[in-house]
């Protein structure tokens, strides 16, 4: 057993409910889980990215339109299916989306979650909720050199102050799962990237598609400094909390999980990373947005180094080569499940390098 990997032993038939297991993140999750044994039980609304979707390319079947805020039928099927563990990611994740309907927005990242909460309160199985939250769920302070998790939460526009009331939700639950035996635990990651992402305005697929049309690439903030990370080394993070939690007796927990702030960079210097991966000769504009966006986002992920023993395992440069043989990839047609899959795989064996 290697200790910054999850422990195939303890996930081997473990009963999972997966909300929002047709996302980017939620897609990853649930390949990763099923490698180590896990039964799966998925739960979204729809795919979020048209027409290109990482769950339909991996698992080629639709789904049942499920609604987290259709919440006496998220209460049943939870009962139903008796999970042992809940991961929460559905969500309205797009800053420019939350701004043009805030109240969507507000009711899918809030009510939601209040949603989720109730129905594994009513659950006699569940014993343990992860919720999934964002890095921008923290008060903008341009004092502070990195966010911690007991930094005052807070929000300059609709989704982040969406995300810091789902941390708040989360923690008002403390008292009734206590009582109930259960754990809540919150998991805050930003700027997650990897092969298979497609959501609009989000840089990685602006960068794909501008080198598949041979097209112009229109930055928003190409300065800003992002904690970018991969999608794998942000789902073991994952995994590797709930592991943890389900095991203590503690009920609440929460943990960042960032690069270190060494290997964090700006726009502009990703853009030219992944463009040489491509021999792209990217033609950047720069179109300044109405759409508020902090400059500086820096998170520590001191608390999870030091208690879950997580830790990034990808390397900036094998961060680029991973998106970019991904996508590479899927171009040249290859079987995207058992490429997806291999990159686990080889993702466990960076790791095991690290932890020798």
């Amino acid at each position: 057993m290697i200790k910054n990997l999850p422990n195939k032993n303890f996930w081997k038939n473990k009963k999972i409910f997966l909300t929002g297991h047709t996302s980017f993140k939620g897609t990853w999750l649930k390949i990763w889980l099923e490698i180590l044994g896990a039964k799966v039980i998925g739960y979204s609304i729809d795919y979020p990215s048209h027409p290109i979707s990482l769950y339909r390319l991996i698992y080629k079947k639709k789904i049942k339109s499920e609604n987290i805020l259709n919440d006496k039928y998220l209460k049943k099927k939870i009962i139903d299916h008796k999970p042992d563990i809940i991961f929460h990611l559905a969500a309205q994740s797009i800053l420019s989306e939350a701004k043009k309907n805030p109240l969507d927005n507000y009711k899918t990242n809030i009510i939601g979650t209040a949603s989720v909460l109730e129905a594994c309160a009513s659950s006699k199985n569940v014993k343990l909720v992860a919720i999934v939250t964002t890095d921008k769920c923290y008060e903008e302070n341009r004092i502070l050199k990195y966010f911690k998790e007991n930094s005052k939460l807070g929000g300059s526009e609709p989704y982040s102050s969406s995300k810091a009331c789902a941390e708040i939700i989360s923690k008002s639950y403390v008292n009734k799962f206590k009582n109930l035996n259960k754990k809540i635990i919150t998991l805050r990651a930003g700027n997650v990237i990897g092969g298979g992402d497609w959501k609009k305005d989000r840089l990685v697929p602006d960068i794909i598609r501008a080198i598949k049309s041979n097209s112009k690439l229109i930055l928003r903030n190409p300065k800003s400094t992002r904690p970018w990370q991969h999608v794998l080394d942000c789902i073991n993070g994952y995994l590797l909390a709930a592991e943890y939690s389900f095991k203590t007796n503690k009920t609440f927990n929460t943990w960042n999980f960032s690069p270190p702030i060494k290997d964090q960079i700006q726009v502009i210097d990703l853009v030219n990373n992944m463009s040489k991966n491509f021999n792209f000769l990217n033609n950047v504009i720069v179109k300044k947005s109405k759409l508020y966006e902090s400059k500086k986002l820096n998170l520590s992920a001191n608390k999870a180094n030091r208690e879950l023993k997580w830790q990034t395992n990808l390397s900036q440069k094998n961060v680029m080569l991973y998106i970019s043989d991904w996508y590479k990839a899927y171009f040249n047609k290859k079987n995207m499940k058992i490429y997806s899959i291999n990159q686990i795989k080889h993702f466990y064996k960076i790791a095991k390098r690290k932890n020798l």
